[in-house]
């Protein structure tokens, strides 16, 4: 070896700006401007991580790393920094980037470093999604021991002259994909395929005899009650030179607006551009990316003014769930911009994901797309029915509140709703610092509502709270079902009623009800119509409904605690003690407690016995 080339190992990042030269285009002054200030985003990470620059390339930033587990976690929190950027209203140019990690031998010349180990690092970049990071098996196998984060393997690749085997870090569980891998021969073919013929005789083997041990968790996908919506590139029509500055801002605009909504994921236009160009079919969006819902926006103009139609269309009903269309003004693109995202993410939100249209009614005249998230979000975390849900639905609350204040469209008649349901789920949680003192405070409020609103939410509400709660009764509780349903029908008054019959010990009234607020609605928010569902069928003995009624979704990330338990007793009863375990397992990190599972089912003699089943597992 020539001792006069300085080799060592080192751990190597490269950072690219996606589409640098588009954006230069567009708007030079912006664009290197706005990139100066996620250069120095940067450059303070790199600083806190101990990384040092060696290189740059004018969108490109080449830096050295000390450690592996440093490199990673400082491209972790720049991309969740450059996307926090991305969000905010004041960035007029939203940079993407993609990073590359690789640890391998380098050759140190006159302070910049060259070889191997660079160019792998360059060619995982160029591999990466945007806002993603792709890292070497190298850097893997020295950060997964040390780190919580989630990988992606995609095999071995071969980019140029060089091959790797690599994996992305999931920022977010949208980004997972599969890439065709590199086979090394000929010889190692035969032998993939080999073994490939070994696991599919023990898998038929396995399937066969085992096809009556209950639903299996999917490891195709990440599955979630969060619907995974794809952005379609804008079609247009009649748009000038100008104009188009308009259509190529829009897709971002969306994507920054919808991605508020907690409910909801928001996927790579890489896959809506592979979609376009017939790379990817209509079946692998379903089956290898997990969409649910598409956006289609169209773009006609007629001089300054243009008409915009937006389409979204559900994969899994496989039908249009909206249409509707707006005219914009192209004088203020901008602003045109931003109302017309604003008016697709409130039809998502009210409309699509079917999340209450009683929070129109909370804010006096004008309300704020601000606070129609808040509302919505306040309403998604009460229904997931946890002390962290509880938490954070009353911190939402004081803010929601606040703001409607501020905002001078507050009144307190429209809250009193909102604030019986709080009030309500922090004394059944033990959460309550006064619990007389909060049940007369939910009396007022429940019947306050009623008198000064009497609609569904509120009829639905007293029935409710004052069964649970305040000993209203069955016959009273079921009056007010009545009233809820009589004019309008919505998801709350059929899931809240179902459940009122199911206390009330009308079984198969609870289960037709439950079925019906499922099939109201596009989206299962939180799986929460699911799970009420579920228990249903359990109070009437109809287990086998509850396994066809789940299919796939026992694999769900976020598979409430209460579902996950009773998958638990279902499981041992059927002699599966591997998946009864995994299952409790499952709903202790999920953040099961007894409290609320007592509360879960109404057959008093079958809860007994899953009851101590439960407590056996603790």
């Amino acid at each position: 070896m020539n001792s006069e080339i300085d080799r060592k190992i080192a751990v190597i990042f490269v950072a690219d700006v996606v589409g640098y030269s588009e954006h230069m285009k567009k708007n030079e002054d912006a664009t290197i401007s706005n990139y100066s200030s996620c250069e120095k985003i940067l450059n303070k990470l790199l600083k806190k991580y101990k990384g040092s620059v060696f290189n740059t390339a004018g969108d490109s930033v080449l830096a050295e790393f000390p450690s592996a587990v440093n490199a990673v976690e400082c491209g972790v929190e720049f991309q969740n920094e450059i996307r926090k950027r991305n969000e905010s209203n004041k960035t007029n140019v939203k940079l993407s980037f993609r990073l590359g990690i690789n640890m391998g031998d380098v050759v140190n010349k006159d302070g910049n470093l060259i070889g191997d180990g660079v160019n792998i690092a360059a060619r995982l970049e160029a591999l990466a999604q945007p806002n993603g990071i792709s890292i070497s098996k190298s850097v893997y196998d020295f950060v997964v021991p040390k780190t919580k984060m989630t990988f992606n393997d995609l095999g071995v690749q071969k980019v140029k002259q060089n091959e790797f085997h690599a994996f992305d870090i999931l920022l977010d569980p949208s980004q997972k994909r599969t890439l065709k891998t590199k086979s090394k021969s000929n010889r190692s073919g035969l032998l993939v395929l080999g073994s490939l013929a070994f696991f599919l005789i023990i898998l038929v083997s396995i399937l066969f005899f085992n096809n009556s041990e209950g639903p299996k968790e999917s490891t195709s996908l990440i599955i979630s009650s969060k619907p995974n919506i794809l952005i379609m590139p804008i079609k247009v029509s009649g748009l000038n030179n100008d104009q188009r500055t308009f259509n190529n801002g829009l897709t971002k605009t969306l994507v920054s607006y919808i991605s508020k909504n907690k409910a909801v994921r928001v996927l790579p236009s890489t896959i809506s551009d592979s979609f376009n160009k017939g790379e990817v079919s209509e079946k692998d969006l379903i089956s290898e990316y997990g969409v649910n819902l598409i956006l289609n926006t169209a773009v006609t103009a007629s001089g300054d003014v243009a008409r915009v139609n937006i389409e979204i269309t559900s994969l899994d009903k496989n039908q249009v769930i909206l249409s509707s269309n707006k005219n914009i003004n192209f004088n203020d693109m901008f602003k045109a911009q931003d109302e017309l995202a604003t008016q697709v993410l409130d039809e998502i939100q009210l409309n699509v994901l079917n999340q209450g249209a009683q929070v129109k009614k909370w804010f006096v005249g004008d309300r704020t797309t601000e606070q129609v998230r808040m509302a919505l979000n306040w309403r998604n975390a009460l229904r997931r029915f946890t002390v962290d849900g509880y938490i954070e639905s009353k911190t939402i609350l004081e803010e929601m509140t606040e703001k409607a204040k501020e905002q001078g469209n507050y009144k307190k008649e429209n809250f009193y709703v909102v604030n019986a349901w709080q009030t309500w789920m922090g004394i059944l949680f033990q959460m309550s610092p006064d619990r007389e003192n909060d049940l007369k405070k939910v009396f007022f409020y429940v019947n306050e509502a009623v008198k000064y609103n009497p609609a569904p939410n509120t009829y639905i509400a007293r029935a409710f709270i004052g069964l649970t709660l305040l000993n209203s009764g069955c016959e009273a509780a079921i009056k007010d079902v009545k009233l809820a349903n009589s004019d309008l029908t919505t998801v709350d008054t059929l899931g809240i009623g179902s459940s009122i019959y199911g206390m009330c010990g009308d079984r198969q009234k609870a289960i037709e009800l439950a079925n019906n607020a499922l099939k109201l609605v596009p989206v299962d928010t939180n799986w929460t119509l699911t799970t009420g569902l579920a228990a249903r069928l359990f109070d009437n003995g109809q287990i086998d409904e509850i396994y066809n009624l789940l299919g796939n979704k026992v694999g769900a990330v976020d598979l409430p605690p209460n579902l996950l338990a009773l998958l638990s007793y279902m499981e041992y009863k059927k002699g599966n003690n591997k998946n009864s375990k995994e299952y409790f397992s499952r709903a202790k990190r999920s953040g099961y407690m007894k409290p609320s599972f007592e509360r879960f089912l109404f057959n008093r003699e079958e809860l007994s016995e899953v009851l101590s089943f439960l407590d056996a597992q603790e």
